[in-house]
């Protein structure tokens, strides 16, 4: 059989509290094998709000929830932030390994919950 490269784009609506946007993906893959399939590895760093400050850290993460903090995102295929269970435009945060600086004004409520998830695409 002949190896192939093959190149994906994934092209979906994003749909904020107040804007709509289209977002494309590109996801470069060098697939040797016809009919490899994708594996995908998914986490939430899950914390609660204390009301007061706008950035968080691995010792922030609620424990019973999972224990490996805040991930590199360059370790990660994509990851989305929700706050409340509403999610966030990309530009209101701003995530580097072991911090979540939220970027907006406005702080959430205390015990407001904050879910920052990862997703890691790749082959096996």
């Amino acid at each position: 059989m002949k190896p192939y490269i093959k190149k994906q784009v994934i092209s979906t609506k994003s749909v904020y509290d107040w804007q709509t946007s289209t977002s494309d993906m590109l996801i470069h893959l060098s697939i040797k094998l016809p009919n490899r399939v994708l594996k995908v590895d998914t986490y939430q760093y899950n914390a609660l709000s204390d009301g007061v400050k706008s950035i968080y850290s691995n010792e922030d993460e609620l424990k019973q929830y999972g224990k490996r903090g805040i991930l590199d995102p360059q370790s990660i295929s994509y990851m989305n932030l929700f706050i409340n269970g509403v999610l966030q435009p990309p530009n209101t945060y701003e995530v580097e390994k072991g911090t979540l600086k939220l970027k907006t004004a406005d702080i959430p409520p205390k015990d407001t919950p904050i879910i920052l998830q990862f997703i890691r695409i790749y082959q096996s």
